[in-house]
């Protein structure tokens, strides 16, 4: 019985398309990788970024949050919500704008709303709130806290 096989010149041919392939396939994975780096390094770095670092309620049921920048660009805060996380309704809310808006540049931290422009709202003890604070271009930042007396 006379067996045939791949002749030498064509199992040879075939190794080379093979390792050319998967060269090609190697490359283009590795070029759309870096640039998907790229994007998001050049992203991160334009990005508006907020923090509430502590919420304050005071004498005569006023409330305002201490928001810190910690991105790279000046934000402008327009808006804060108090949300009661037990029945999921807003509380009391203030939008900023005019002399209220709250401008802070990159690492500043200034109270939302200004002093003497506190939000108002009755807190009941025992009861968790959500202060959420809104930036012009959309970026929020939350801070969860029970309220006790």
């Amino acid at each position: 019985m006379k067996r045939t096989g791949v002749s030498p010149v064509i199992a040879t041919l075939l190794l080379i398309v093979i390792a050319v392939a998967a060269a090609v396939l190697a490359y283009i994975w590795i070029i759309g990788y870096q640039g998907t780096l790229t994007q998001q390094a050049t992203a991160t770095q334009l990005q508006e970024r907020i923090k509430i670092e502590a919420v304050g309620y005071y004498s005569g049921n006023k409330l305002n949050a201490s928001v810190r920048n910690i991105g790279d660009v000046t934000v402008n805060v327009t808006a804060i919500y108090v949300y009661n996380v037990t029945t999921g309704t807003v509380a009391a809310y203030k939008i900023l704008t005019g002399s209220n808006a709250v401008v802070l540049a990159p690492g500043e931290v200034k109270p939302v709303p200004p002093i003497g422009q506190e939000v108002t709202v009755v807190l009941k003890p025992g009861v968790t709130y959500t202060v959420k604070v809104v930036t012009q271009k959309g970026t929020e930042a939350t801070y969860t806290f029970t309220y006790r007396t």
